[in-house]
């Protein structure tokens, strides 16, 4: 039975996916429950896998191109079934514009609708297949070689006309992605003289821009990095909250020598022992430990201290949430902080481990900075940066000692909280880390 393979929802807050990889090729067999494509949405990524037995036989979305939950990525139908109908239905879907690109649905995604398989069953939109973590592979849209040729000598006034270099199919179509058939369109470029450098050599948007510069004599483009869905949500978080709030950053330099003794007396890392301090400093200043509602007008202050802990991952930037430490010892922080760390590093966290923050904490000192502006994680009123640790010598009652020390830089939303409040905030903290298992 043939049914169109369509853009699975994962999650209610999902707007749209990108297609990271094809794992089949088209006219190759597939069997019910094998992955057939990945995908990244705005907060994770997942493996899309066959319905039923079959094979792949149109590809509506290459690598790179994003589309909404419901859009239609390909068809996967019988050797020999007819799958007009269905074709008919996917390109009255996507538009003229799909028609006219050959099946590319990444410049008609926004018309890309979200009804039922016509062919498939009546299963709703979305549904048809089941998403799970996953990996890579690869495949790119083709386009006949001589109307590339012509259509790109057209519209931008015939610049490029060498020899052809491009990869082929056997049947002559060049190996292109539809924003490489629209920007040579745009740049004048003939696809079939440029070199691919993208999945089985087809030939990218950031080739034909290459390709465009070299004959220009202009600057030589090396890459083009286009925002991913994780990168894009980044984007627009932390452009919002920089819109919106009202930054002041605060620093202090605090003494660590407690906090090392601390770690290793208590078998734990130095990030744990600050965290118990942050959380004890909240308890304290609980005015920081809250979200704020600019429509509302509304300064929530919570119970719990849902620690937000950024992470650095390939693609971009996560901050999954390590709930309630303010009830946790310092052994139940290490082991919590561990395994949430382990799940976002192997690819493994969920939407859950990511919602509920009440305060932040973001380290840039395991990459040598001294002192910056973290951005608050809306809607969040503060968070705290982690610098570098250094040594410099101190005059104590026992004389000249070394001793280690880290900047504190706390960012905060003056519309909430003032300059004075932050000051005390880091002085309790200070305080906190000084005796931080409670001699």
């Amino acid at each position: 039975m043939s049914y169109v393979v369509r853009m699975p929802k994962l999650g209610v807050e999902m707007e749209t996916g990108i297609v990271i990889a094809w794992h089949v090729d088209v006219d190759e067999a597939v069997s019910a429950d094998d992955v057939i494509a990945e995908i990244e949405s705005e907060k994770s990524v997942a493996e899309v896998e066959a319905r039923e037995d079959g094979v792949l036989r149109r590809v509506y979305l290459d690598v790179d191109d994003e589309a909404p939950p419901g859009a239609p990525m390909g068809i996967v139908a019988g050797a020999d079934e007819d799958i007009s109908e269905l074709e008919a239905t996917v390109e009255s879907e996507l538009g003229a514009d799909a028609t006219a690109e050959g099946g590319g649905a990444g410049d008609a995604d926004d018309e890309a609708g979200t009804g039922e398989d016509d062919a498939g069953g009546g299963a709703p939109a979305g549904d048809g297949e089941t998403a799970s973590a996953g990996s890579a592979g690869g495949d790119a849209g083709d386009v006949p070689a001589d109307a590339g040729t012509a259509g790109a000598a057209a519209a931008g006034g015939g610049q490029s006309g060498g020899e052809a270099v491009a990869a082929t199919t056997p049947d002559g179509t060049v190996k292109a992605t539809p924003k490489a058939k629209g920007r040579a369109r745009e740049l004048g470029v003939d696809v079939a003289t440029v070199e691919g450098t993208g999945v089985q050599d087809s030939v990218t948007g950031s080739d034909v821009e290459r390709a465009a510069s070299a004959e220009s004599g202009e600057r030589t483009v090396r890459e083009t990095r286009e925002f991913t869905g994780m990168r894009r949500t980044i984007a627009d978080r932390l452009g919002q909250s920089y819109r919106e709030a009202v930054h002041v950053t605060v620093d202090r330099e605090v003494d660590v020598e407690p906090v090392f003794a601390a770690a290793d007396a208590a078998d734990v890392s130095i990030t744990d022992v600050i965290l118990q301090g942050v959380s004890e400093t909240l308890s304290a200043h609980p005015e920081f430990n809250a979200t704020f509602d600019a429509d509302a007008e509304t300064h929530t202050l919570y119970e719990e201290h849902n620690l937000g802990l950024a992470v650095d991952v390939d693609g971009g930037l996560v901050t999954p949430v390590l709930s309630d430490v303010g009830s946790k010892t310092l052994a139940e922080i290490s082991a919590a902080r561990g395994a949430m760390t382990e799940r976002v590093l192997e690819d493994e966290f969920t939407a859950d481990d990511l919602s509920g923050g009440t305060f932040t904490v973001s380290n840039l000192g395991v990459f040598g900075s001294d002192s910056f502006t973290p951005i608050i994680n809306p809607p969040e009123i503060a968070i705290l940066g982690v610098n570098r640790v250094t040594e410099r010598a101190v005059q104590t009652d026992r004389g000249i000692e070394f001793r280690r020390h880290v900047t504190f830089s706390l960012t905060f939303d003056h519309r909430v909280v003032d300059g004075a409040d932050a000051a005390r905030f880091l002085t309790t903290l200070d305080e906190r880390l000084q005796d931080p298992l409670g001699d």
